[in-house]
């Protein structure tokens, strides 16, 4: 294809994913049943019975980052969109290769910590006396199995998701939520959205609400998916809004009912179960509620870890394509249209991180450390992005009080918070040092841009202008 910027031929991605398969990107990676069932305890036990209202606050912010890559996504479509998007927000290819660096670091580990150590950790909720060794081969195995689905391509990989999240697992929380509603009964009652279970603490629900924000996590992983989406200005917007509300209708809705059925007074046990909505549904709907709940979390963490891989590669294809960072091999398409010198090599590195990380600290403090290290990245990543649209906007047309002033200024004060309180007070060791490693990343990949653009300069010079 012939850009504008350069006028010559660039290697692209081919655009074969409608609206819903784009969208499959962002269900996959948020993986709502693993969050479902497994995520709200650490809420649960610092709030107790606001955990809603925790949830509500939390999706609303993430609602207004969505507003702003929503905004983006008009103007932006590439395979490293975020690169796009600092590039045009500060006019500066440093912005450019921050978020190059850091958002491939993002989904490196979101593959990995989320969804590979996840998975292998979940494996010991529900065999307590498994083998200490089992998490290797079954973290081998779904890096291989997700490594193959993404050699096939973007859109089998998209349609394995969309068919089995969007089509079973979301209507499966669904009804199963609305179920425990009606058997909860009298219990029903609006009280998990006030605080007053937390005696009016504002302050409470407001610094914890932040933590709260990566309950929604992927729900952007859209964005990676541009150059690969037909028509992407119009249909990614469209796949943003549509995800936002899936996401947040499908885990409030089981959120609430969980709390409801367990009890709203009884919440600080609930954060000590560990894993309460297997339980919940194996006391209320029976072996035949748990077991389907349980494979729908393996199926949860297993499209978690495609599409945070997915993703992965198609910024480390962008990257390479504007010459920085990564080899010019990775820009090489197989006959499935895919990125596939990429996705063998990282691959075999999400392989090396995965069992580094799991042999150090085991597979759930693995995977927590990893997350607490990835947090950072994006929410510095969504913080100017916020800040670069309302420049962006003053400058080339469209600036709106309330949609570059306002929702940006949200976006900002909310996530400033969460990155002071990922340090202060510090989280118990060894997470307290997770933080710290971004830094240092950061720090590293400072120090790259300038050794690149020594030894690059026309390479920095048009890093992030690709756009289809």
């Amino acid at each position: 294809m012939t850009t504008k910027e350069n006028n010559s031929e660039t290697p692209r991605l081919k655009p074969v994913l409608n609206m819903w398969e784009t969208l499959a990107g962002a269900l996959g990676a948020n993986g709502p049943a693993a969050v479902t069932a497994l995520y709200f305890t650490s809420l649960a036990g610092l709030v107790g019975g606001s955990m809603m209202l925790d949830i509500l606050l939390a999706w609303l912010i993430y609602v207004a980052m969505t507003v702003v890559v929503y905004d983006w996504s008009k103007d932006v479509a590439a395979a490293h969109s975020w690169t796009v998007i600092q590039r045009k927000g500060f006019n500066s290819a440093l912005a450019a290769y921050f978020a190059g660096w850091t958002y491939w670091a993002y989904y490196l580990t979101g593959s990995v910590g989320f969804a590979v150590l996840g998975l292998s950790s979940f494996v010991y909720l529900l065999i307590p006396k498994a083998p200490s060794w089992l998490w290797i081969p079954i973290a081998l195995a779904i890096i291989a199995e997700t490594s193959i689905l993404a050699y096939l391509g973007i859109k089998p990989s998209n349609k394995y998701i969309l068919y089995t999240g969007l089509y079973m697992e979301v209507p499966f929380l669904i009804v199963t939520a609305l179920i425990l509603i009606i058997m909860a009964g009298p219990k029903n009652s609006v009280l998990p959205f006030t605080v007053k279970p937390v005696n009016n603490n504002w302050i409470l629900i407001l610094t914890t609400m932040i933590f709260g924000i990566t309950t929604f996590g992927g729900m952007n992983q859209v964005i990676p998916l541009a150059e690969e989406t037909v028509d992407p200005k119009r249909n990614v917007p469209r796949a943003l809004a549509a995800i936002a509300i899936i996401l947040g209708v499908t885990i409030m809705l089981n959120g609430y009912a969980q709390e409801v059925i367990y009890g709203i007074n009884k919440m600080a046990q609930y954060s000590q179960l560990p894993d309460p909505g297997v339980i919940i549904y194996g006391k209320y709907l029976g072996v035949v509620g748990a077991a389907l709940l349980i494979a729908f979390v393996v199926n949860s963490f297993n499209s978690s870890a495609l599409a945070f891989f997915n993703s992965e590669v198609r910024m480390a294809f962008g990257l390479a394509r504007d010459g920085v960072i990564f080899p010019r091999r990775f820009v090489n398409l197989n006959k499935y249209g895919a990125p596939g010198d990429a996705i063998i090599f990282l691959a075999i590195l999400n392989a090396v991180v995965a069992i580094a990380a799991g042999i150090a600290l085991g597979p759930l403090w693995g995977g927590v450390w990893l997350l607490t290290f990835n947090s950072v990245f994006m929410a510095l990543n969504h913080l100017l992005a916020a800040i670069g649209i309302a420049r962006y906007r003053h400058k080339y047309g469209g600036f709106g009080i309330i949609r570059h002033i306002v929702i940006p200024a949200i976006v900002v004060g909310a996530l400033a918070t969460f990155i002071v309180l990922s340090v202060y007070p510090a989280p118990p060791p060894p997470i307290t040092y997770a933080p710290y490693a971004a830094f240092i990343w950061i720090i590293l990949g400072i120090v790259a841009y300038y050794i690149e653009k020594r030894k690059r300069p026309e390479a920095i010079a048009k890093l992030g202008l690709f756009s289809v």
